[in-house]
């Protein structure tokens, strides 16, 4: 409200704060009823120059009452015809027993206080006020803040950036500084309550400077990355001015700032996600029994039923309950009636209350380690996605002695047990029970599932938070993924091969458009990749497959001229590096497959004894 160096004087325009102050009270008080010949004040608390005045007077047919601390404005309105009081605010008892005064018993049918609250060190107690005087009349008014979560600030602030400048949104007088949240809060202790915004957005903001900083320049990759997080997280990252409507209700919290129990709440360390359509209830089962079983107790169970019927979900009910009563306790049940196989998904991880999620659906089982794996792995690198080992199984419906049971009709086949980020982004090789979400990653980023897809929404999921928070993983194989005969029903009869190629593609093309952070180690894969890529060995165009390239690498291994180099590996192999052999090609990925092939084709035994292959190969 007061500035050192001269005060503001902003002309009306539809497109600022102002105008959009005027839209917003045209908006509401539009809807309410006046009693014939009624005409109010509308109150301009920090007024300034008033430059509402004019537009409030025609647009809204009430009074215009300017009130500022600093003389020069309260000077132009009164030259303009308005009336204006100079106050400045110190005490609750004191700010309103002057402005009582000046309205001399006046209704009040509308509020400002624009641009005003940043420059209070009590602004606190000015809401209070601000409170007091619409609950009376049941009035409406309008708060306005400059935004500091703007990205010309936070992407400054991310490199060791920050600068006060005259005026703007870090001008040198201002005191508070809001963000959406922080304005909420303060709001809310205050007892006011937001109903309505007309916010002011600016993509470049007068802190958009210096105009080659790599993170504000628009063309940069570091720009561009910033801009995907900080895009997803909310929709306030080009909001100049936050402009809201609020009404007068009840406190909504005691102090303005978070608490302690706010800032480090008490958690479960991992929220369970099932998703159940309560169709194979002996599954859902055997999935308690094996969380029963938990050697780490510290979690809890969203089971969420999409699109059941009552009979289905009072089954479903049913066996939550025959669960053991220290689970039960920690067992939520909630219906989803709406969206396709991935809204269950958005809905559990938003009801989540753990430190880290897991998706365990309803035909998997996970082992009595499960969840102390994923501790483990959380203690070592906090923050990451955790991976641990899934074994596949397939498996069918049987029926013993009239009741529904599976049988397993095939071995345990674990999945890969290093995580290969590069060969994620080639094809999933992780499913969901094998994983555990970092909490942060939805509700501080907002990174949520993608509901436009009807199947691999976990793999696309998967790839968005890798490549932002990085994999930790171990060799322990931890769960069972069940994977159900072409026979019975499951996602891979209900959706056919069409549509799962047409997700596939719907997901390359999104990562494809995403500047991606990739691991330490990347580089090279890559260049060992592109290596191969010209190597000329296989058809152009054609990516291939790990079958590809472990039968590449046997037909070396077996090959008779490798036997007859093994007198050259001699001294490496005393020095204890071990050679390589067909049986260890079985669980690697391709990367790690690409990457031997290289090798071994490099290698002084393969291009020694080139002269005695058939054909001179390379």
């Amino acid at each position: 409200m007061l500035n050192s160096e001269g005060h503001y004087d902003n002309r009306f325009e539809w497109d600022n704060v102002y105008g959009h102050t005027i839209k917003l009270l045209t908006k509401y008080l539009g809807v309410k009823d006046y009693e014939p010949g009624e005409r109010g004040v509308h109150l301009d608390l920090g007024c300034g120059y008033g430059r509402i005045a004019e537009r409030v007077v025609a647009d809204l047919q009430v009074d215009y009452v300017g009130v500022d601390g600093a003389s020069e404005g309260v000077a132009s309105l009164r030259a303009r015809g308005f009336e204006a009081h100079e106050l400045l605010f110190d005490t609750y008892e004191q700010t309103l027993a002057e402005i009582e005064r000046i309205l001399k018993g006046r209704k009040v049918s509308s509020l400002t206080l624009l641009d005003t609250l940043e420059h209070l060190t009590n602004g606190e107690m000015v809401l209070e006020v601000l409170r007091e005087l619409i609950k009376r009349d049941d009035a409406p008014a309008v708060v306005s803040v400059p935004n500091v979560a703007h990205v010309d600030i936070g992407f400054k602030l991310a490199m060791g950036s920050w600068s006060y400048t005259r005026e703007g949104l870090l001008d040198h007088t201002h005191v508070r500084l809001y963000s959406e949240a922080s304005l909420k809060r303060f709001l809310g202790a205050a007892g006011l309550h937001m109903v309505d915004q007309c916010d002011v957005k600016i993509a470049e903001s007068d802190q958009a400077f210096p105009r080659t900083h790599p993170a504000l320049a628009s063309g940069t990759t570091l720009n561009a990355f910033l801009s995907t997080l900080r895009n997803s997280a909310d929709d306030t990252a080009n909001t100049n001015q936050f402009v809201r409507l609020v009404v007068a209700g009840p406190k909504t919290r005691d102090k303005a700032y978070l608490n302690e129990d706010e800032k480090n709440p008490s958690r479960p360390f991992l929220s369970v996600i099932t998703r159940t359509q309560g169709k194979r209830l002996h599954c859902l089962v055997e999935v308690l029994t094996a969380l029963s079983a938990q050697t780490d107790r510290d979690f809890e169970v969203v089971v969420l039923a999409h699109k059941v019927s009552v009979d289905r979900q009072l089954k479903i009910e049913r066996v939550l309950d025959d669960s053991p009563n220290w689970l039960r306790q920690k067992i939520r049940f909630v219906k989803v009636d709406d969206g396709n196989r991935t809204r269950p998904l958005n809905v559990g991880f938003e009801e989540a209350r753990g430190e880290y999620i897991s998706i365990l659906d309803d035909d998997d089982v996970p082992m009595a380690h499960w969840v102390s794996t994923f501790r483990e792995l959380a203690r070592k690198k906090p923050g990451t996605l955790l991976r641990t080992i899934a074994a596949r199984q397939e498996i069918e419906t049987v029926r013993v002695n009239g009741e529904e049971g599976i049988r397993a009709t095939g071995p345990l086949v674990p999945y890969a047990a290093d995580f290969d980020l590069i060969q994620h982004l080639v094809a999933n090789q992780t499913p969901p029970v094998a994983l555990a979400f970092p909490r942060g990653v939805f509700h501080d980023m907002n990174i949520r599932f993608d509901e436009s897809l009807t199947t691999t929404e976990d793999w696309d999921y998967l790839l968005r938070v890798a490549l932002i928070v990085g994999v930790s993983w171990c060799d322990e194989v931890t769960a069972v993924y069940h994977w159900w005969k072409l026979s019975e029903e499951s996602s891979r009869t209900d959706h056919d091969q069409a549509e799962w190629a047409a997700n596939h593609q719907a997901i390359n093309r999104k990562i494809d458009m995403l500047p991606i952070l990739l691991p330490a180690g990347s580089a090279r894969y890559i260049r060992e990749l592109r290596t191969l890529a010209n190597s000329g060995w296989h058809t152009p165009g054609v990516v291939p497959s790990p079958s590809a390239y472990r039968e590449e690498v046997r037909k070396i291994l077996s090959s008779k001229s490798w036997r007859w180099s093994q007198p050259l590996r001699w001294p490496a192999m005393m020095r204890g590096r071990k050679d390589i052999t067909i049986s260890d090609l079985e669980n690697m990925s391709e990367l790690q497959l690409a990457d031997i092939f290289q090798r071994l084709k490099r290698s002084s035994s393969w291009r020694r004894t080139r002269m005695f292959r058939r054909g001179n190969r390379k």
